[in-house]
């Protein structure tokens, strides 16, 4: 119904797309897609309709923009590293907003904030956004795939808590399919993702449904506590098999001496 977009990264002063009209914004783009939302939000809760908003920031991106505000606290990293925290503070800001913005309209209860980044963090940044997993952005080691995800519905998730059940972004859309109770007909096939709504409200044991990756040549399948992966992209094909509870790290490859398992 509404869009306001661009092709690919926008940090501050950006030029937007608003449904194929180009509007030139001044800030912080992370507050301008806040605003721009909760303005859409903002005319579905007056007109007592329910809304889907997609909310994807620009930021924190390469090359990266942050205002001297922003920035202050970390003057003593290096620029690119000062600018990636200085974008993270404006995003936590815009946040924030958000978050506020849905108790003034009174409807923060029954809105459920999904928030999800999309990969792993970046080489070369102080200190390190991936803590001590394996790989960056663009490997599927676990420090390019796993990623923060935090879901907030106050009228329905009452006891905050913490999961390690293995989920993933294709779980989204039949958790909120099933949310909004959407018939199976609209569930195409495969579906790769499986609804979390229950795991709102209860522990779960064992992921049913596997997750697989497949990025730049290479692939991984996840099961649980293990996962394969295969790296296709050199001249040398290899498989590698980790225990990612035992071995979150990815240091001790399994595939030689597991082969059943793998």
């Amino acid at each position: 119904d509404e869009w306001l977009s661009v092709t690919n990264f926008f940090d501050r002063n950006p030029i937007m797309s608003r449904k194929g009209d180009f509007i030139e914004f001044k800030g912080d783009s992370s507050e301008i897609i806040v605003d721009e939302a909760l303005k859409f939000i903002g005319k579905q809760a007056k007109a007592d309709k329910p809304f889907l908003s997609v909310i994807w920031y620009g930021t924190p991106h390469n090359p990266f923009m942050a205002s001297d505000e922003d920035t202050k606290e970390f003057a003593h990293l290096d620029t690119a590293s000062k600018d990636q925290h200085g974008e993270l503070v404006a995003m936590d800001r815009s946040i924030g907003i958000l978050r506020q913005g849905l108790r003034n309209l009174n409807i923060a209860d029954n809105t459920l904030v999904w928030f999800t980044s999309d990969n792993g963090g970046l080489p070369k940044i102080t200190p390190s956004t991936v803590g001590d997993l394996r790989g960056f952005k663009g490997s599927l080691y676990e420090g390019g795939l796993r990623v923060p995800s935090i879901a907030e519905w106050p009228a329905h998730i009452t006891k905050p808590r913490v999961t390690e059940f293995p989920a993933v972004a294709m779980d989204i859309f039949p958790t909120v399919a099933e949310i909004v109770g959407l018939p199976d007909s609209v569930m195409q096939k495969p579906q790769d993702g499986q609804s979390l709504k229950g795991l709102f409200t209860e522990s779960w044991g064992k992921r049913d449904k596997p997750i697989s990756f497949s990025c730049f040549g290479n692939s991984a399948l996840l099961e649980n506590n293990f996962k394969l992966l295969f790296n296709g992209k050199g001249k040398k094909k290899t498989f590698e098999l980790y225990d990612l509870a035992t071995d979150p790290l990815e240091e001790k490859n399994l595939y030689d001496s597991h082969p059943d398992l793998a």
